[in-house]
């Protein structure tokens, strides 16, 4: 003899007029890991920092450009300069190229952190949040923070590629707040 049996849904919601967040398909509560929650803003503030730290770096290195040219030049001339090496000019020029392609491969990249961090802490922009993470991998020029840079997509590329991360911006997305996913119930 067959018995019918009545199984819980533990994702569905309770008839006495709750509501679900809901990520689009019916009955279907999602259920994110605080942990994620938690790494996803760990991962937007290294991300406001790194920038940061990319931004003053790349300044720096555009500072450079400007002025280390024509110390290299003036001091090129006082020294017997060789008969088959480069001109002043040529020196110039050269010099001014790396350390502005240097600077600038810090700049860009920062900005762009810094704007992702900032929409990541709320969960705003993950697919800019992935970029972010790696046009850091730009950052390599500026021979400045390559270790970080690698390190940073590597973690934050764990993370935000993750199921429950992937939720909570898609609930983020939808209007909920970050203290609303954070009450929802978790794995």
């Amino acid at each position: 003899m067959r018995r019918n049996r009545i199984i819980d849904n533990p994702y569905a919601a309770d008839s006495v007029g709750q509501t679900s967040h809901s990520t689009g398909i019916s009955g279907f509560e999602p259920r994110i890991s605080a942990s994620i929650l938690v790494q996803i803003r760990v991962v937007a503030i290294l991300l406001i920092v790194h920038g940061v730290l990319l931004l003053i770096m790349g300044g720096f290195l555009i500072g450079i450009s400007i002025f280390m040219p024509g110390m290299i030049a003036a001091q090129q001339q006082k020294m017997q300069q060789p008969p088959n090496g480069p001109s002043v000019a040529q020196m110039q020029t050269i010099l001014f190229a790396t350390y502005i392609s240097m600077g600038i491969a810090g700049v860009i990249p920062g900005i762009i952190q810094i704007v992702a961090g900032i929409l990541n802490f709320w969960l705003k922009g993950r697919i800019l949040g992935i970029v972010a993470l790696v046009m850091g991998s730009i950052s390599i020029g500026t021979c400045y923070c390559a270790p970080t840079s690698i390190a940073l997509l590597v973690y934050g590329l764990i993370i935000y590629l993750n199921n429950s991360a992937v939720q909570a911006f898609a609930l983020a997305k939808q209007g909920l707040t970050w203290s609303d996913i954070e009450k929802m119930p978790r794995q």
